[in-house]
Protein backbone atom coordinates (compact mmCIF):
# COMPACT_ATOMS: atom_id res chain seq x y z
CA UNK A 1 0.00 0.00 0.00
CA UNK A 2 1.40 3.53 -1.14
CA UNK A 3 1.89 6.21 1.71
CA UNK A 4 -0.73 8.53 0.61
CA UNK A 5 -3.44 5.69 0.48
CA UNK A 6 -2.31 4.99 4.04
CA UNK A 7 -2.45 8.01 5.08
CA UNK A 8 -5.89 9.01 3.34
CA UNK A 9 -7.44 5.87 5.05
CA UNK A 10 -6.01 7.08 8.93
CA UNK A 11 -7.58 10.54 7.81
CA UNK A 12 -10.98 9.12 6.40
CA UNK A 13 -11.23 7.03 9.92
CA UNK A 14 -10.81 10.32 12.35
CA UNK A 15 -7.16 9.06 13.30
CA UNK A 16 -4.75 11.09 11.17
CA UNK A 17 -3.16 11.72 14.41
CA UNK A 18 -2.03 8.03 14.71
CA UNK A 19 -1.10 8.19 11.09
CA UNK A 20 1.01 11.12 12.32
CA UNK A 21 2.44 9.79 15.15
CA UNK A 22 3.56 5.92 13.60
CA UNK A 23 4.28 7.10 10.10
CA UNK A 24 7.92 6.54 10.59
CA UNK A 25 7.10 2.98 12.10
CA UNK A 26 4.83 1.77 9.92
CA UNK A 27 7.25 3.14 6.92
CA UNK A 28 10.35 1.33 8.28
CA UNK A 29 8.35 -1.95 9.31
CA UNK A 30 6.56 -1.93 5.98
CA UNK A 31 3.87 -2.93 8.09
CA UNK A 32 1.14 -2.00 5.60
CA UNK A 33 3.52 -2.39 2.94
CA UNK A 34 0.97 -6.22 1.19
CA UNK A 35 -1.66 -5.08 2.79
CA UNK A 36 -5.16 -4.70 1.27
CA UNK A 37 -7.01 -1.61 2.18
CA UNK A 38 -9.88 -2.57 2.81
CA UNK A 39 -8.20 -4.80 5.78
CA UNK A 40 -7.15 -1.04 7.18
CA UNK A 41 -10.18 0.36 6.28
CA UNK A 42 -11.67 -2.62 8.45
CA UNK A 43 -9.30 -2.57 11.26
CA UNK A 44 -9.42 1.25 11.71
CA UNK A 45 -13.19 0.89 11.79
CA UNK A 46 -13.34 -1.90 14.62
CA UNK A 47 -10.77 -0.84 17.10
CA UNK A 48 -10.96 2.94 18.97
CA UNK A 49 -8.00 4.82 19.34
CA UNK A 50 -8.20 8.00 21.44
CA UNK A 51 -5.75 10.61 20.56
CA UNK A 52 -4.88 11.10 24.56
CA UNK A 53 -4.39 7.64 25.52
CA UNK A 54 -0.60 6.41 25.23
CA UNK A 55 0.14 3.40 22.43
CA UNK A 56 2.76 2.08 21.46
CA UNK A 57 3.54 1.25 18.10
CA UNK A 58 4.47 -2.32 18.82
CA UNK A 59 0.91 -2.49 20.64
CA UNK A 60 -0.55 -0.86 17.06
CA UNK A 61 1.49 -3.28 15.22
CA UNK A 62 0.43 -6.23 17.07
CA UNK A 63 -3.19 -5.51 17.02
CA UNK A 64 -3.39 -5.21 13.95
CA UNK A 65 -1.83 -8.64 12.90
CA UNK A 66 -4.10 -10.03 14.63
CA UNK A 67 -6.75 -8.69 12.85
CA UNK A 68 -5.35 -9.26 9.52
CA UNK A 69 -4.77 -12.60 10.18
CA UNK A 70 -8.61 -13.57 11.51
CA UNK A 71 -9.83 -11.26 8.41
CA UNK A 72 -7.79 -13.74 6.30
CA UNK A 73 -8.48 -16.65 8.04
CA UNK A 74 -12.13 -15.90 7.69
CA UNK A 75 -11.87 -15.20 3.91
CA UNK A 76 -13.54 -11.45 4.56
CA UNK A 77 -11.42 -10.82 1.81
CA UNK A 78 -11.90 -10.42 -1.47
Amino acid sequence: MHTNETKDLFEDAGLLFLYEKFQYQLYVTNLLGKTKPEILEKFLECYEFQQNEPLFFDEFAFHFRIFQNIFIKNNWVN
